[in-house]
């Protein structure tokens, strides 16, 4: 139980954190081009992650399936900020 909060936790943690950069992002152009550069800096790091998955884990030492887990969980969480930020814009 205590571990679904936590990847749950992740989640949230990572769509709150993305709709509010992307709020931040429609109301200023230069932050705009900050926002989207993240994105594109967190789309490489996941793709890096699920690429190198197996050494990944072996130097955290977690299981493949809560590490899968959080990748999905953190890339959901970044699409409802990419969300956020096409309905205000």
């Amino acid at each position: 139980m205590i571990k679904a909060i936590a990847l749950g936790n992740n989640f949230l943690l990572t769509a709150i954190a993305s709709s509010f950069l992307c709020w931040m992002a429609s109301l200023h152009p230069n932050l705009l081009l900050l926002v989207q550069a993240l994105f594109v800096l967190k789309l490489i790091v996941s793709a890096t992650a699920w690429l190198l998955d197996d050494a990944i884990i072996a130097i955290l030492k977690i299981d493949l399936l809560q590490f899968r887990f959080r990748l999905i969980a953190s890339t959901v969480g970044a699409l409802v900020g990419l969300g956020v930020m096409l309905c205000r814009s």
